[in-house]
């Protein structure tokens, strides 16, 4: 086999290869002989048939099978003493196999460029985690009471604030009755936030078991494109109105969050280092986006289309997956003009990360492994070393592994970690 490579794309490899008449026919005599065994005629016993009545009646799908298996084999071959990864399926767009005579093929295939970044110990580029205020730690109490919240019956006037909830006796859009339209499932906030305001303010000021009559114009940019811009006619039963009553900071409700938190004080401060780690993770972030796209810049290098193509694939798979009943799913067309861009990133990210890692020698050790392994076994409240054992089985250590490396490379640009590793 002899095989001459071209590049006429830092991502595309152009293989011509020959196929030496010699080899064409050495591999069809092992390929009939070993045929011989297996075919039956009648009149012959088995393994006896004469080769040549064998190649008059197949010899031609023998041949084209042995085509086949020396196509194959010499690309295989092509590809590893050339030292060509491909990325992509061998497209084979030129092929001369007359019969008893060598094979020329020609081969293309795509493959990820070779790469060199420079400058990335020299990006300065830092996290900047925003400093926490008291305000910040009051947002952060007032929303977990509002978690906490409950809702209680009232027997009077829905006001502003309350929550109602209630079923539709009548609807009408445009004149036309809706029998379609459901009820809301769950009690709904009166001058919430998307709220029409003139539907709840034709329910401020009723009670539980008051039937009211609404006149409604939605606005042209309502979400719902069925009803948008029309009119609706809405005969309503209250069924409860009911008002949000937030936890006091007292014993039951520090019982209630668990842990060891025994008073204001103490819930107030964890509330702090939460916020505080929540910011210095989205510091980072940041900072990681910062010094990739620095570095993409800087380093200008081409995807081959195959990976992107490979990314597109993946996210056509999740629409599917996540596709919401009686909604269409994008086609392959919406989800090349909306990723493509994304798609290139992503790609150009991975591969930046995979050359700084390399050159710096950066991998997780196995101590980082084992607490990785340890946090999730807490989350999940399993046994470590049986989770242990189970995720070398399933092949997960070696995706914690993959994790920690990226995570320890980032941190790495971002002058928040080391390229030393412990073995």
């Amino acid at each position: 086999m002899k095989a001459t490579v071209s590049e006429p794309e830092s991502w595309k490899r152009i293989l011509e290869i020959e196929i030496p008449e010699q080899e064409v026919q050495s591999a069809f005599d092992q390929k009939l002989s070993k045929v011989k065994k297996d075919i039956k005629l009648p009149g012959f016993r088995p393994g006896k048939i004469p080769l040549t009545i064998i190649k008059q009646r197949f010899g031609g799908a023998i041949r084209a099978e042995v085509v086949d298996e020396l196509i194959q084999k010499s690309y295989k071959d092509a590809c590893d003493e050339n030292k060509i990864t491909p990325v992509s399926p061998a497209n084979v767009t030129d092929m001369k196999a007359p019969e008893w005579e060598a094979i020329h093929i020609t081969v293309e295939t795509q493959v990820d460029p070779e790469i060199e970044i420079k400058g990335y110990d020299k990006l300065k580029v830092k996290s900047s985690p925003k400093k926490i205020k008291d305000s910040d730690v009051d947002d952060a109490l007032s929303q977990l009471r509002e978690r906490f919240a409950e809702f209680k019956d009232v027997e009077r006037e829905a006001k502003k604030g309350d929550f109602l909830s209630y079923e539709y006796l009548k609807v009408s859009i445009d004149g036309q009755e809706r029998p379609d339209i459901k009820n809301p499932n769950y009690p709904i906030e009166l001058g919430g936030e998307n709220r029409i305001k003139d539907f709840d303010k034709g329910l401020i000021g009723h009670s539980a078991n008051d039937i009211v009559d609404l006149d409604i114009n939605f606005p042209e940019d309502y979400p719902d494109a069925d009803v948008a811009g029309k009119g609706g006619q809405f005969q309503i039963k209250i069924i409860a109105v009911q008002e949000k009553v937030l936890p006091e900071l007292n014993e039951e409700f520090f019982k209630k969050l668990g842990g060891e938190m025994k008073d204001e004080a103490g819930l107030r401060e964890q509330l702090k280092k939460n916020i505080e780690e929540e910011e210095k993770n989205k510091a980072k972030n940041e900072a990681y986006n910062k010094a990739i796209d620095k570095l993409i810049e800087n380093n200008p290098f081409e995807v081959p289309p195959a990976r992107v193509e490979q990314f597109i694939d993946y996210m056509q798979q999740e629409a599917t997956r996540y596709q919401r009943p009686g909604t269409a799913a994008p086609t392959r067309e919406e989800l090349e003009s909306r990723y493509n861009d994304t798609a290139v990133r992503s790609i150009k990210r991975q591969r930046i990360i995979e050359f700084i890692a390399d050159k710096e020698n950066i991998k997780a050790t196995q101590e980082e492994v084992d607490k990785e392994i340890q946090r999730l076994a807490d989350i999940y409240n399993q046994p470590f070393e049986e989770l242990k054992q189970n995720f070398r089985k399933n092949g997960t250590t070696l995706r914690i592994r993959d994790d920690l490396k990226e995570q320890k490379t980032l941190d790495y640009l971002i002058g928040e970690g080391s390229s030393e590793v412990r073995e």
